[in-house]
């Protein structure tokens, strides 16, 4: 889309050399070797949906909104064109648990169990010391760098759950942190017993459980609620 004066002008773009486009839909898929029932996969494990993988495609595109997806031969003209050479156009992947704003760093407890040692303290309780002493400006930093590093890799659309702040303000913060990264925000804020009622966890479960009737945290915040039971 552009705009020439007052008024939006539609651009389209062809993108072209597809070498296979997955389109998710089963039924645009072309019998492939080793195929089953309706287009299924056969494995060791039973029947694979079909991908709808179309073979030497093109697809049509209207800024973020796809017009038109089909064999090369058969595309429409458009206003500009791209040939991929080759390469595979899948949709993007959807990340629906993440946990990408926090503090610290707990790659040396991984570490000392991979080489036996006992699990003896740490875990969420250090993200949740190293989540609170930091300040946005850091949360929001290392949030981005991990959102930019998953979109790399292919993911387009990504949920991020709040859980290292445990009180009010702290998972508040988080939630209002994630709001500028992403649409889809979890709030989850009984995530453990919160680390200043180690000693005292039946009033510690009812603090976290207080936090899910604050109102700046489930009405203004958050996208949506989830809760851990066990």
């Amino acid at each position: 889309m552009r705009r020439q004066g007052s008024a939006t002008v539609s651009t389209t773009t062809l993108v072209t050399g597809i070498g296979e486009l997955v389109t998710m839909d089963p039924a645009r898929e072309a019998p492939r070797p080793g195929a089953g029932h309706a287009g299924r996969t056969v494995t060791r494990r039973g029947f694979v949906p079909a991908l709808g993988i179309i073979e030497r495609a093109a697809i049509v595109v209207d800024d973020d909104a796809v017009l038109w997806t089909g064999p090369e031969h058969a595309a429409p003209d458009a206003d500009h064109q791209i040939d991929v050479e080759g390469r595979a156009v899948v949709p993007g992947f959807v990340d629906s648990h993440t946990h990408i704003l926090f503090g610290g760093d707990r790659a040396y407890e991984y570490e000392a169990r991979m080489a036996g040692a006992r699990y003896d303290g740490g875990g969420i309780a250090t993200t949740v010391a190293a989540t609170r002493a930091a300040d946005d400006a850091t949360l929001t930093a290392h949030g981005y760098r991990l959102l930019s590093e998953m979109r790399r890799q292919g993911t387009t659309t990504v949920e991020i759950k709040s859980g290292y702040g445990l009180s009010v303000d702290d998972e508040a913060r988080l939630l209002r942190i994630a709001t500028t990264l992403t649409a889809e925000t979890t709030f989850l804020g009984a995530h453990v017993v919160p680390p200043e009622y180690r000693d005292s966890p039946e009033i510690g479960s009812e603090a976290a459980a207080e936090m899910w009737t604050t109102p700046a945290l489930t009405r203004r915040r958050s996208e949506y609620i989830e809760l851990v039971v066990g």
